[in-house]
């Protein structure tokens, strides 16, 4: 009943629409919205309306809008009686019309393939035969000298021409080949669905005299978000950061944003603004639910569900033929971190601590989410093929304008004005930017700080024989910063990635910045003290370690040691006499700590020992 009440109620619209004169109104895109996921499109127009009823319609508008959206400001003496939202098919004929040359370009192409293919063989065959022939002259005998070199010059420029035309068919072919695959490549761009039609807003007046009114249209588009990353700089260990916050934009909305003013915004519309309520929790026998089960298996498997600092990667295809896609975005979900496949659809992202699930999304293809339980996660995506329809919606009057600056599309420190809603942030960007409407990934610069910070020097070397230079960053809270990837330059090299994770820090932000080969670090096991000795019916293990660090650098620096003592989880194994000079000890965990300054070209060295006692018929690895 609603479907048919729907249909007659669209159907009496148009006709009322059909019998009321139109006017083309042009409206300019002059603000965006951007969110993490979709984006808020902001249009300005003007116009003269003359007196009575008069439909205004304003086209070129992105089809890929939500319907729930739309909505039209007035600013003058007049009345807005309805908005209506519709496709507009006449594009459509024309996609059509492109494809239908392209596939003729392409059988076209397909059919100069076949012919030099045909033709490649016919002289491979000759160049058996050629080559035949010369294995059966080889056995002759009798033969004149005249003949055979006469004979002989013949099969070697024959065969040289052979082998030449060859070279230059399978160039040829080469090139039909590459052609054809471009085409391809096209045709498959133009039968994306949501492509065929752009969008049309019709606005209904009324008005009792000749005016000129003033229009403002927002709309919610999809396929469109941002991600952040940083660009972090240390001169050296005695100046402070210089942090450098940049928004990653893509969009594929079906319109141009031209010389736009842009807003970044942290918030996400297509989320549920509901909050969560507590149901009953009751206790059964049996498995687990659905919504335990992955958090489970994880557990089971030992692959966690997301590692602070940790690296995805994989590969991004199209699931109906298995070609790679370029430009497919994927986001750590509810995070503003992110990346973007390359040429050859391959990515790699680092992920925040606890990150649960990935988001793949690409113009033309259905979005998909998965879990993260793997460092390789390969996404075939599927084109989508739901239809558009058109829908109805009301707007309101009031207005406001603005007129667009000159364009800066290179990513250089921009005026920003930081604004709190209730639940986002927003960063004003000054000047105006161009976002074009083709999945690529467009960068700019929200705003650059510098941070003061602790530098230390972070040491395992059990684990690792290598110095991790961390900075320690106090009253993070105030600079306003989003998740990240990080590009790390430290005294004016590029050290590779890493991770901001706000949602993880406490009171100090800690941020590693890699290693630093200045710093020299070497653990060794002491010879000297180590022994066994069997005791009746138990073995006795002495072990006796050094670590040994070495400042290179012109500077002191504050340096941070770890390493451990063994855990007994048996009273048949007993550790004693362990000697760890100079020291922190955590009781609980037997985890050692030094810290202290060392200065310019200084070395230090700290010893640690420790007696294991065990049954000497079980094996015990105590190193």
């Amino acid at each position: 009943m609603k479907i048919i009440l729907f249909f007659l109620l669209t159907a009496l619209t148009h006709h009322l629409l059909a019998q009321t004169k139109q006017q083309i109104v042009a409206s300019t895109i002059e603000k965006v919205t951007i969110f993490s996921s979709g984006g808020q499109v902001t249009r300005k127009a003007k116009t003269s309306i003359s007196p009575g009823k008069i439909v205004l319609v304003f086209s070129g508008i992105s089809p890929n809008i939500d319907k729930q959206s739309v909505q039209i400001k007035g600013e003058g003496n007049f009345t807005i009686l309805s908005v209506v939202h519709q496709n507009n098919y006449l594009n459509e004929q024309k996609r059509r019309e492109e494809t239908k040359v392209l596939e003729n370009q392409k059988e076209t192409l397909k059919k100069k393939a076949k012919i030099e293919k045909s033709t490649l063989a016919v002289f491979k065959n000759e160049e058996t035969m050629l080559l035949k022939n010369q294995e059966i002259k080889s056995y002759n005998t009798g033969i004149k000298t005249a003949d055979l070199k006469e004979a002989v010059d013949f099969h070697r420029n024959r065969l040289s021409e052979v082998f030449l035309k060859q070279i230059e068919i399978e160039a040829n072919i080469q090139k039909l080949d590459s052609s054809i695959h471009k085409i391809d490549q096209q045709l498959k761009a133009l039968n994306q669905p949501k492509d065929f039609a752009t969008s049309e807003v019709l606005v209904t007046v009324s008005a009792k005299e000749n005016i000129n009114a003033n229009f403002e249209l927002t709309y919610f588009v999809k396929d469109a978000g941002w991600f952040a990353n940083y660009d972090l700089r240390v001169k050296d260990i005695t100046n402070p950061i210089d942090l450098t916050l940049k928004a990653n934009i893509f969009q594929n909305s079906g319109e141009d944003w031209k010389d736009v003013k842009l807003t970044i915004s942290n918030g996400n519309p297509t989320e549920s603004g509901v909050a969560p309520s507590l149901q009953p929790w009751y206790l059964r026998f049996g498995y687990p639910s659905n919504d335990n089960l992955k958090l489970l298996q994880s557990r089971v498997s030992g692959i966690p569900l997301g590692e602070k600092g940790k690296e995805v990667a994989g590969k991004v295809t199209d699931k109906s033929d298995g070609t790679t896609l370029a430009g497919v975005n994927i986001t750590v979900k509810g995070t503003s971190i992110g990346t973007v496949t390359d040429a050859n659809g391959n990515y790699s992202l680092r992920l925040p601590e606890k990150a649960q699930n990935l988001v793949f999304s690409f113009i033309g293809y259905i979005n998909e989410e998965v879990p993260i339980n793997s460092n390789l996660i390969n996404m075939a995506l599927v084109p989508d093929q739901q239809a558009l329809q058109e829908v109805v919606v009301v707007g309101y009057g009031g207005t406001k304008s603005a007129k667009p600056k000159t364009r800066s599309n290179s990513p250089i420190p921009l005026e920003t004005t930081e604004k709190y809603q209730a639940t986002t942030l927003n960063f004003d960007i000054e000047i105006p930017y161009t976002i074009l409407s083709d999945g690529k990934v467009y960068t700019v610069d929200i705003k650059n700080q510098t941070v003061p910070a602790l530098y230390e020097y972070f040491l395992v070397p059990k684990l690792e024989k290598a110095a991790y230079l961390t900075a320690k960053i106090t009253d993070w809270q105030e600079l306003n910063l989003l998740d990240g990837e990080i590009n790390l330059f430290f005294e004016g090299a590029f050290l590779g990635k890493s991770i901001l994770d706000v949602h993880q820090a406490s009171d100090t932000l800690n941020i590693s910045l890699g290693k630093d080969k200045s710093i020299v670090v070497d653990r060794k096991k002491l010879k000297e003290f180590s022994s066994k000795q069997f005791l009746s019916s138990y073995k006795t293990e002495n072990r006796a370690y050094e670590i040994s660090v070495r400042n290179n650098k012109s500077q002191s620096i504050q340096v941070v040691v770890q390493d451990q003592l063994p855990i007994s989880t048996t009273k048949e194994i007993s550790i004693e006499e362990e000697d760890y000079k100079e020291a922190m000890f955590e009781k609980d965990t037997k985890l050692l700590t030094w810290k202290y300054e060392l200065s310019p070209k200084e070395e230090k060295k700290h010893t640690f020992k420790y007696r294991v006692k065990y049954p000497k018929n079980q094996i015990v690895v105590i190193d």
